[in-house]
């Protein structure tokens, strides 16, 4: 899709990351990120709302100045001077405002006259941009009157007017219905076949549908890295347990004996009800009714339940 001769195909292409670190009122925001994003790769960051990640790619393009570390960007192995990086990076915002009033085309037309594009190359430009990112049914509608899928692939045609090397997507399908979902994931993964990707999300889903590598995030710290169906491995081989102890009087006391067992981490307690993260399931049941016998208690609830993304965080920390 992408071969055509206004999309240059570049051959060797990174982002790479090196111990940056962010304070900002005191407080260290970004700590010590590392990682790197090739040619022909998606990277993904998994990470709740609220956990910087925003910040992470507004340090990578540039817009807000890291207190310590790198970021390089490289093409051919040469890297991009600072006052070139805007050029050389395809940016969506997680809120992508647009200009409401504008049609698709007129849009579009108007940024690649920001770009500096000459009006003979311009029309042919726009036109190449509204069919890679399926538009040409819209290409004369206003942006307010599209629907939030429609305005996410304005937003990655946006991103992509100037033809860039590097895309950093924050957040590309949140809000979008599962058909929108599946539409956008097909056309991110063919974007990323000839650049370097690097997007967030707050879904597993997400992640797993569009990326080859996966960086887990939360609070302004990498807590694991590695290719998607390795980090699914680690996680899969645990469990997250419910317990109710009944019969105890002393709520730390419980604590403390569940955390004595060896293989069990209690991620969180409230009273004598306790979340339980466990790599052997059946050893800690066996274990927990000799527990209960020894001091008198007894189990008013033990099961386990589905992981979510906070417990996938929660056990990648204690890691």
């Amino acid at each position: 899709m992408l071969g055509n001769a206004l999309f240059t195909i570049f051959v060797t292409m990174e982002i790479r990351v090196q111990d940056i670190t962010k304070y900002i009122k005191g407080i260290e925001c970004i700590s010590e990120v590392s990682f790197s994003c090739r040619a022909g790769e998606i990277v993904g960051i998994l990470a709740p709302r609220g956990s910087g990640k925003t910040l992470l790619l507004d340090l990578l393009r540039g817009k807000v100045e890291q207190d310590a570390g790198t970021v390089s960007f490289l093409v051919e192995d040469k890297e991009i001077p600072k006052n070139k990086i805007l050029q050389n990076v395809g940016y969506l915002s997680s809120e992508n405002a647009l200009y409401q009033h504008m049609t698709v085309y007129d849009y579009l037309s108007f940024l690649a006259k920001f770009y500096h594009f000459p009006a003979y190359l311009r029309k042919e430009r726009v036109r190449n941009l509204i069919k890679v990112c399926g538009l040409s049914r819209h290409k004369h509608r206003y942006l307010s009157e599209l629907s939030k899928g429609q305005i996410q692939r304005i937003g990655l045609a946006q991103s992509l007017v100037h033809n860039p090397p590097f895309l950093l997507l924050d957040e590309p399908v949140k809000g979008l219905d599962p058909v929108q979902s599946e539409q956008l994931y097909e056309l991110i993964k063919e974007l990323g076949k000839d650049r370097s990707v690097l997007l967030t999300s707050s879904s597993m889903r997400d992640i797993e549908t569009m990326c080859d590598t996966m960086l887990v995030f939360s609070n302004g710290k990498i807590l694991a890295k590695g290719t998607v169906a390795d980090l699914k491995q680690e996680v899969a081989n645990s469990s997250i347990l419910k317990v109710k102890i009944g019969g105890a009087t002393d709520k730390v006391e419980v604590y403390q004996a569940l955390q004595g067992i060896e293989y069990a981490q209690v991620v969180t307690s409230q009273n004598f009800s306790f979340d339980i993260h466990t790599t052997q399931e059946k050893r800690f049941a066996k274990d927990l009714f000799a527990l209960c016998m020894q001091k008198g208690w007894y189990i008013l609830r033990l099961v386990a339940t589905e992981k979510s993304l906070e417990d996938i965080f929660k056990q990648l920390r204690r890691n």
